[in-house]
């Protein structure tokens, strides 16, 4: 890696950052208000923020029996994230990895596969956008307008009792805003170095009485990340996306919802992919990714009486894609049935079912599925009791039970508490046994992985014997308010995993279509167990009605046992993430309407990948000229001309490390 030197007013700034943090105090999520007014929110009042994720209904921070983090739009409209997983590094325990324009690897406390990321659950809005077919998910396509988004819901442990499978380490709820807080026009326009260039149109209205929608439609430009020489990797990147909502009725008589979202990319890609022909066995391939999609979402909720509400969502999927290991068109289909039914003060029953069905075509490619086409699908059932036992403990137990056509029939229960001895502290624990259920690629997929000699190819197998990972969790939580200026939030946890995803050899054969006349399969097994443990802590303050700020820190370890595994890569995982990792953030508001948030972020060195550590800041400096307008520089990975922060050794992807940037942003309401 180049030994590049920061320049000296950028040190001196990270400094005066990190001194003034430590000096004014460390913020929880800000919640959305005037940014002129930037404490009229108490830390109690921002404890008070109603999230959905960690019981399938909402309740407050304070109530939330799990370790649940909330980032609100003021955090988001603040942070000068252009994507989704940007936003995600402000979230602790969420370690967020990117190794390209638009590649990035996320994980919930470790496990973080690069591309092959599959142990967590992703919604925005509650509909999934988890890839039934890839072991992993496609973040280039998990977008939308960020100055929509109402908030960023994120449960660190596991969310299998309510949510199902895949919400195996963790669960992440993308909520956007209602159509009634969006009305008008916004217009965005940035240009930068990285960023090459942006645009975000929004106009939202009142149709009639209790009737709002909008629309909105972005596009954007990336240039090419830089490899470790100083040359450009092929990954340049443009996409563009557009939707519209409908929002009606009052709480009173019940409310529906209605979106839909469209979307397109392209992105250069460039692989290390085997070539018998090659006399080092391999050859580095080019070529033009592309991706689609159209999303439908339909939500119903309805109060019956004080006591009983129900919800009902339906959502509908189409995406497809074309790159050097994918070449598919998926369509999905989902019905999501809730109940919350509250027969005494002390009591709550929650219960629901949801269907879900999928279709799925894949085309010749580097990866290849038999069979080429498949349908299968989900059905489920949850339910949850509460018990409000005495004025400061609270009972919950759950459970979900699902059947897949990959695994059968899967239980996955949970058990939670929260003691709560006064007003400002309260102590939760949780045991959770869940299940990761496989994907398409896991029971089908053949691919041709490398190349042990001209006449022998290693080749990774699907096989219909693949069981889920289970993982039985333990945490363990404690949440403190001190006053108007301090809180604290600590959240510990240790997970103990069975039948983790391993590779195995089978017996030499005769290949189906030479060359090379040889293949030694490799078969998708469960051949490995491991346990983790660590915490992450949150130190939030306010010391001035114009200063606020925040210090997050994870620890995370990781120890993988074998058993008779033969796969030599078994233990990546132990060294794949940061042993430390710390975020400080600050958020100030200067006279003339001036706002500065800063960011400094801190990982430790990956020994296995042979990634330094890394210290990086993030600064944004706004202006409000008017009502109308705002101007905004934003400054990412500032201490460093670029850093590199994961290596993926499983599919050939080049070492590349992430550039300075800077970009400039103008803003129009009216």
């Amino acid at each position: 890696m180049p030994n590049y030197h920061t320049p000296k007013a950028l040190t001196v700034l990270g400094f005066a950052c990190l001194l003034g943090t430590f000096w004014l105090g460390p913020s929880i999520a800000f919640a959305e208000h005037d940014p002129r007014k930037l404490a009229e929110l108490s830390l109690e009042q921002l404890l008070e923020v109603n999230v959905s994720l960690s019981a399938r209904k909402g309740e407050t921070l304070k109530e939330s029996p799990a370790a649940v983090y909330v980032l609100t739009n003021e955090t988001i409209r603040r942070s000068g994230a252009t994507t989704i997983p940007e936003l995600l590094r402000l979230v602790p325990g969420v370690e967020v990895t990117r190794f390209g324009t638009g590649k990035w690897g996320i994980g919930i406390r470790g496990f973080n596969g690069g591309l092959f990321t599959n142990r967590m659950l992703i919604l925005i809005d509650g509909r999934s956008v988890f890839s039934p077919a890839k072991v992993g998910m496609f973040w280039d396509t998990v977008d939308t307008l960020i100055p929509e988004i109402d908030r960023i819901e994120v449960v660190r442990g596991p969310g299998t009792a309510f949510w199902g499978g895949n919400a195996f380490n963790g669960v992440i709820n993308i909520v956007t805003s209602h159509s009634k807080d969006t009305t008008g026009t916004l217009a965005e326009v940035s240009a930068g170095n990285e960023e090459k260039w942006s645009t975000n149109l929004r106009y939202g209205t009142e149709l009639a009485d209790n009737q709002y929608g909008r629309v909105y439609l972005k596009s954007f430009e990336r240039d090419d990340a830089i490899r470790p020489d100083g040359s450009k990797n092929f990954d340049h990147w443009t996409g563009s996306q557009a939707g519209i909502r409908w929002d009606a009725g009052t709480q009173q008589n019940g409310t529906t919802s209605v979106q839909i979202n469209l979307y397109e990319g392209k992105q250069n890609e460039e692989l290390q992919l085997p070539d018998s022909s090659s006399p080092s066995l391999t050859s580095r391939v080019r070529k033009e990714l592309s991706y689609s999609g159209v999303n439908f979402l339909s939500q119903w909720e309805r109060k019956i009486n004080a006591q009983s509400d129900i919800a009902i969502r339906l959502a509908a999927d189409r995406s497809e894609r074309e790159d050097l290991f994918f070449d598919f068109t998926i369509d999905s289909y989902e019905l999501d049935f809730q109940h919350d039914f509250r027969p005494t003060a002390s009591q709550r029953l929650l219960w629901g079912a949801s269907y879900r069905y999928t279709n799925d075509e894949f085309r010749q490619q580097y990866i290849r599925f038999v069979p080429n086409e498949r349908s299968y699908d989900v059905r489920s059932g949850f339910i949850q009791y509460e018990y409000q036992a005495t004025e400061t403990l609270r009972l919950l137990s759950g459970a979900k039970i699902e059947k897949n056509d990959f695994t059968g029939k899967e239980l996955q229960p949970n058990i939670r508490a929260l003691w709560s001895p006064s007003n400002t502290s309260s102590l939760w624990f949780a045991i959770s046994k869940a299940q990761r259920t496989p994907s398409r690629t896991e029971h089908d997929a053949i691919i041709g992985f490398d190349l042990l000699s001209p006449n022998v190819q290693l080749e990774i197998r699907g096989d219909e014997s693949f069981e889920s990972e289970e993982l039985v969790s333990n945490e363990l939580g404690w949440r403190q308010y001190f006053n108007d200026y301090l809180t604290i939030d600590l959240a510990l946890f240790y997970n103990e995993y069975q039948g983790l995803r391993t590779l195995e050899p089978g017996t030499p054969e005769p290949s189906a279509n030479p060359p090379p006349p040889f293949t030694v399969p490799l078969l998708a097994s469960n051949g490995a167990d491991a346990r983790s443990w660590g915490g992450e802590l949150l130190i939030s303050t306010i010391w001035s009605p114009t200063w606020r700020s925040e210090l997050s820190y994870s620890h995370l370890q990781i120890h993988i046992d074998p058993q008779q595994s033969a796969d030599p890569s078994v233990r990546n995982a132990e060294g794949e993430s940061p042993l430390h990792r710390a975020t400080l953030r600050s958020l100030w508001d200067l006279p003339h309407h001036i706002e500065i948030s800063a960011a400094l972020r801190y990982a430790d060195r990956v020994e296995r990948l042979d990634i330094d550590d890394y210290t990086e800041l993030d600064l944004v400096l706004s202006k409000q000229f008017s009502h109308q307008t705002t101007v905004s520089l934003v400054g990412q990975n500032l201490l460093d001309k670029s850093h590199e922060e994961y290596v993926d050794r499983v599919v050939g992807t080049p070492r590349v490390e992430n550039e300075r940037s800077v970009y400039l942003k103008v803003s129009f309401k009216f």
